[in-house]
């Protein structure tokens, strides 16, 4: 089944806050989202018609790209989803720095975060949640003319 890579659309949003809910409590997913919908710093994974992942991103987080959320679907994991979503972020990044985080006891994010290039940047304790949130850190590659056409991941 081919996965597209692609802004969202209007009638995606209650899809991308059901998705989100899935890690998140319900309420903060849907503010996210409807924050981030509002602010064109989301792209989405869709299979089949569906939703099935989507990156969420601010650009206020010392003048650098922060990816503030991050989901695949289960059942399309491990496809190069995550990955296609966060090249067409890079693509859109005003700056050369990309972070992102993962709960510390997250051993799949922080894999996932290692295999797209991502370093070791520090922590963060003390946060709501509770446990350390890791921080992840990797250069944006310089741009050769202009973003890809939404496209399938792999």
């Amino acid at each position: 089944m081919e996965i597209l890579v692609r802004h969202p659309r209007v009638a995606d949003e209650e899809a991308c806050a059901a998705l989100l809910a899935t890690a998140w409590k319900p309420a903060e997913a849907r503010a996210l989202v409807a924050s981030h919908f509002r602010e064109h710093r989301i792209v989405v994974a869709e299979a089949g018609g569906a939703v099935v992942g989507l990156l969420a991103w601010r650009t206020d987080w010392f003048g650098c790209t922060f990816v503030v959320a991050v989901l695949v679907k289960e059942g399309f994991r491990r496809r190069g989803v995550a990955r296609e979503m966060f090249r067409a972020v890079e693509h859109l990044s005003p700056g050369p720095r990309m972070f992102s985080s993962s709960e510390e006891g997250n051993a799949a994010a922080i894999r996932m975060h290692a295999a797209l290039g991502f370093q070791p940047s520090g922590w963060v304790d003390n946060l709501p949640r509770g446990g350390r949130e890791l921080i992840h850190y990797r250069r944006i590659p310089p741009r050769a003319g202009p973003p890809p056409a939404e496209g399938a991941a792999n």
